[in-house]
């Protein structure tokens, strides 16, 4: 398959690549979840939990090889850093301190990454 080439969507990888990164932050909330109420009382809970974040991580892996099959590296890879400011977003939620040269990190990748995949469409 010609990895130059669209699947025939205007926007190409981002899609797939929100996809992995959803599946991403997903886990991350989950693991977050587990950290702040673990205990030795609830291990059958932590164990669920982590084999829920296993299966989500093996997921997000074929997505990214549907992406990297499908679509150019330069493509998929600076929008797998969208992760980032999801990140932040997540931190937010669960009402961690953010600084404000946190939130000017974040939009600066997600402008580039959108950037870079808008510039390797045109």
């Amino acid at each position: 398959m010609d990895r130059t080439k669209a699947t025939g969507s205007k926007l190409g990888a981002l899609p797939v690549m929100l996809g992995a990164v959803a599946l991403q932050v997903i886990a991350v909330v989950v693991l977050k979840s587990l950290a702040d109420g673990a205990s030795l009382d609830n291990l059958a809970f932590v164990g669920a939990g982590i084999s829920v974040v296993f299966v989500l991580n093996v997921l997000r892996l074929f997505v990214w090889g549907y992406a990297h099959q499908h679509f150019p590296l330069s493509n998929t890879f600076p929008l797998s850093s969208l992760f980032f400011p999801c990140i932040l977003a997540v931190a937010t939620v669960f009402g961690d301190p953010i600084e404000t040269r946190q939130v000017i990190g974040a939009a600066l990748i997600t402008i580039g990454s959108v950037w870079l995949n808008w510039r390797s469409e045109s």
